[in-house]
């Protein structure tokens, strides 16, 4: 089963999906840990976790749209020459 999901074609996407997968669970796991701990820090260190959470997530959602966006680009572009080589 895992050979289908992996192959030489697509390991380059799977360890990047890999990657963003790791990103979001250390970002879920910091989230978690302000969250049960909010009731003991003090009101400005709770404050500036939950900035560097919201900074982290937007980044991560950014990295993503563009590793997406350039992925899908590169698709539409192997698409476009393979017609070019039908109509050829």
């Amino acid at each position: 089963m895992i050979t289908r999901f992996i192959n030489k074609n697509n390991y380059k996407e799977r360890f990047t999906q890999f990657l963003i997968l790791v990103a979001h669970l250390a970002l879920l796991q910091w989230i978690l840990y302000t969250l049960y701990e909010g009731g003991v820090l003090p009101f400005k260190t709770l404050m500036l976790h939950f900035l560097g959470i919201s900074v982290a997530g937007a980044l991560l959602i950014r990295t993503c749209a563009y590793i997406y966006k350039r992925q899908y680009e590169k698709e539409l572009k192997g698409q476009e020459a393979n017609l070019e080589q039908l109509e050829n």
